[in-house]
């Protein structure tokens, strides 16, 4: 009787690694004066002594909006926050360049500080400043955005993350032509973000910006009442809402958007579509501003349901 000797080979689907979980520090709009830059510099040195920060992102605002924009003192905030160990990533605020035409500021050009602030806070293409640069992309490398090597992009652990250049005017702009390929750039660079993470199944995305597209956050038939055009879009930022709620909806995972500007700590969720529903996976930050000079921890859990969760870290 023939004896026959098989083989069975059993297929098993490749299952992607959990990805790992990790931290992050969002600190902003900080230090204002010579009077915060010794608590600024212990809670450079509070970070710096946490093991699992990653990297750190910086809202925007270095300084305050009538402090000194000369190029010593730019040139000053940017080797103060060179102090951080780890990566950081900075998005530019309204006090680092546009209010520089303030006559207590120096009466400058805006336009021609917004590009002495680019050469000071990113030297090297291709890379963030700190302690330990990274390597992430940057807008620039478009030829249609060449000059905005602020906005950049990088992905980590299953998730996209972007700090873009975002300012809210409240007066109108000295040159209309350059806020509109501001805004153009800011939202390309948004729509990239996205479109990446779809590509990839990424299970998260984090968008960094400095300003506040939301004047008050709360119940919305409340916030009414009290203010009406509170809850209006702000008119220079028109542009951001449709954005962020077509691409929200779309990609459907967790989204936090980091802002700062407004000097609230906050979490909340403050975009509801044109037919006043809640967007759900839509979560925004805004992080410890001037007066408090805090930070905050930002854990990224990928494989869990959230996603992103916020520790504060409160700063002697």
């Amino acid at each position: 009787m023939p004896i026959f000797f098989g083989i069975v080979l059993f297929f098993c689907p490749l299952l992607a690694s959990p990805a790992e979980s990790f931290s992050f520090a969002v600190v902003g709009d900080n230090p204002y004066g010579d009077a915060n830059v010794s608590k600024y510099e212990r809670l450079i040195d509070q970070v710096n002594s946490t093991a699992e920060i990653e990297w750190v992102i910086h809202l925007g605002d270095v300084k305050a909006g009538q402090e000194d924009c000369s190029d010593k003192e730019i040139l000053r905030r940017f080797n103060l926050n060179q102090k951080f160990s780890v990566p950081l990533i900075v998005t530019p605020g309204d006090n680092d360049w546009l209010d520089c035409k303030r006559e207590a500021a120096g009466a400058f050009n805006e336009y021609e500080r917004l590009e002495y602030f680019r050469q000071i806070f990113y030297p090297k293409r291709g890379f963030s400043t700190g302690g330990k640069p990274m390597e992430l992309s940057q807008q620039s490398e478009e030829a249609d955005f060449s000059e905005f090597v602020e906005n950049s992009l990088w992905e980590y652990e299953s998730i996209v993350f972007a700090a873009v250049h975002v300012v809210a005017l409240t007066s109108p702009a000295t040159d209309p032509a350059q806020k509109i390929k501001r805004d153009n750039a800011a939202a390309a660079w948004i729509t990239n973000a996205f479109r990446l993470a779809k590509e990839k199944g990424s299970k998260g995305i984090f968008l960094a910006v400095q300003a506040d597209p939301w004047i008050l956050s709360g119940p919305r038939s409340l916030a009414r009442r009290l203010c009406g055009e509170c809850m209006d879009p702000r008119p220079t930022l028109a542009w951001l809402y449709p954005l962020l709620i077509e691409q929200s909806r779309d990609f459907e995972k967790p989204i936090m958007f980091a802002n700062g500007s407004t000097h609230i700590f906050r979490v909340d969720k403050p975009l509801y579509d044109q037919r006043n529903q809640l967007v759900e996976n839509f979560t925004r930050l805004e992080g410890f501003v001037n007066p408090s000079v805090h930070w905050v921890n930002v854990l990224v859990e990928p494989d869990k349901p959230w996603v992103f969760s916020v520790r504060e870290q409160l700063v002697d």
